[in-house]
């Protein structure tokens, strides 16, 4: 699905820079990640786990959908099975074959809501009238009308060509993909692991002829065209997918989220808006921040063994 749609480092690293050059703040500026809206997925012992957060509250349908997707198993075992560089990794079952039956999620892209919790950025936009934060997830705005941002990181959900024709394949954007906001429905975000996503292998969808073949009358081209397909794509294997709340409390991963407002995320906004005091700088960059450029920080903290 998003074959179905679907048709960075340095923001990355900006991130990471942000958080390393930015004092600790107090613990009233950071905000608990609620288990039952984190999703562990383990990529094996040489990859590791990358963790996501729904937020449930932008699309309800989906965030559900994905969360019972989780706790029934279906991506135990499966594949990161399209990673395309500067575009998407999209999980889940590869083949419509394998979709047959299951419940179809509407599209939920986007919502009217007053602009109370809305964290606006402070600069023009390209895409949108207005972009912010909302409880650490990047938002755009138009009137009283709200969607969730296709930035690096983010998780949306994948579909056929019609609008409500989701299942529970989801994809993360590698780079700002902009042009999809409010064509698919974006969920959640990536918290932890976003390494782990950027060093997914790149391997392109099954051809035609290859999905054909896998499902064809010949067995022993369907068996040979498969050993071939899971070759490509053993090293994005999904080991298993969990939903925190579901483990022991003592085996649980905590994360928090920066506050969006919160007098650290104005402190960080703005260290990241004026570079004038750089001495070596000839040119004084405008005061201006792209919000796919400063993702929320989120942090781990507690290590599980």
């Amino acid at each position: 699905m998003l074959k179905r749609l679907i048709p960075a480092l340095a923001l990355i690293a900006a991130c990471h820079s942000a958080a390393a050059e930015t004092p600790a703040p107090e613990a009233a500026s950071w905000r608990p990640v609620d288990p039952e809206n984190l999703l562990l997925f383990d990529m094996g012992e040489a990859q590791g786990v990358i963790a996501l957060e729904l937020f449930p509250e932008a699309a309800p349908a989906n965030a559900a959908a994905l969360r019972d997707a989780v706790r029934s198993g279906y991506f135990d075992g499966e594949f990161f099975y399209r990673v395309i560089e500067n575009h998407v990794a999209q999980a889940g079952k590869e083949f419509d074959q394998s979709l047959k039956g299951m419940p179809l999620v509407p599209l939920e892209a986007e919502r009217a809501i007053s602009p109370d919790g809305f964290d606006p950025l402070g600069n023009g936009d390209l895409f949108a009238p207005e972009v912010g934060s909302r409880k650490g997830f990047a938002v755009g705005r138009d009137g009283d009308h709200e969607w969730l941002l296709n930035c690096p990181g983010t998780v949306g959900m994948a579909r056929d060509e019609a609008p409500d024709t989701a299942v529970a394949e989801f994809y993360i954007p590698l780079t700002p993909r902009r042009y999809l906001d409010r064509n698919y429905t974006v969920f959640g975000r990536v918290i932890g692991g976003l390494d782990v996503v950027n060093r997914l292998a790149r391997v392109e969808p099954s051809t035609e002829e290859e999905t054909e073949a896998l499902f064809g009358e010949d067995a022993p081209l369907a068996y040979q065209i498969n050993q071939y397909r899971r070759s490509k794509l053993d090293p994005n294997r999904i080991v298993s997918a969990k939903v925190a709340a579901d483990l022991p409390e003592a085996d649980r991963p905590a994360y928090e989220v920066m506050a969006t407002p919160s007098p650290a995320w104005d402190a960080l906004k703005e260290s990241k808006r004026d570079y004038g005091s750089i001495s070596a700088f000839v040119v004084t960059p405008p005061k201006v921040i792209d919000i796919c450029s400063l993702p929320v920080p989120a942090r781990l903290i507690n290590e599980q063994n």
